[in-house]
């Protein structure tokens, strides 16, 4: 898998994939992070051509039509699976974490730790599901601080 890249957070222009993301009226911090997503993005696609790993251009698309509908989320790591999908890391000090495969059709994996106060250790949780079931998967666990500007 190539390695997130913490400096960045990316974006590519891929076949299947919108070139760049859907504007957000006048918000500058999520232009500012769908800019990043997009070079992020491009330098994966590129890395990936080059060292010859496959590239899932569904799994782009998926993650451009789930950020889109969270604009206001803050910027995550993104990487490259060997299998050619994007995943997407959102961490925070306190142990909370988010992780996203994007597998295309609308699909993916996820693994979800919460750090709830007073317990010992973190909940876990990982699984498939759609997009939609994803961002409930996201709610029910009450990561909004985690991935909202």
């Amino acid at each position: 898998m190539l390695a997130p890249n913490h400096d960045h957070a990316a974006t590519a222009t891929i076949a299947a994939a919108p070139a760049t993301a859907p504007a957000v009226n006048g918000d500058r911090p999520a232009a500012a992070i769908r800019h990043a997503y997009q070079r992020r993005i491009e330098e994966l696609r590129v890395e990936a051509q080059l060292d010859a790993v496959a590239w899932n251009a569904d799994s782009a698309t998926d993650f451009w039509a789930f950020i889109s509908a969270n604009p206001h989320w803050r910027k995550g790591l993104l990487g490259l699976m060997d299998n050619g999908n994007l995943y997407a890391v959102w961490q925070d000090a306190a142990g909370n974490h988010l992780s996203i495969q994007f597998k295309g059709l609308r699909f993916a994996d996820y693994v979800i730790f919460k750090r709830r106060p007073g317990a010992p250790a973190p909940s876990r949780v990982a699984g498939s599901d759609t997009l939609d079931g994803v961002e409930a998967q996201i709610k029910s666990f009450d990561l909004r601080q985690l991935v909202s500007l």
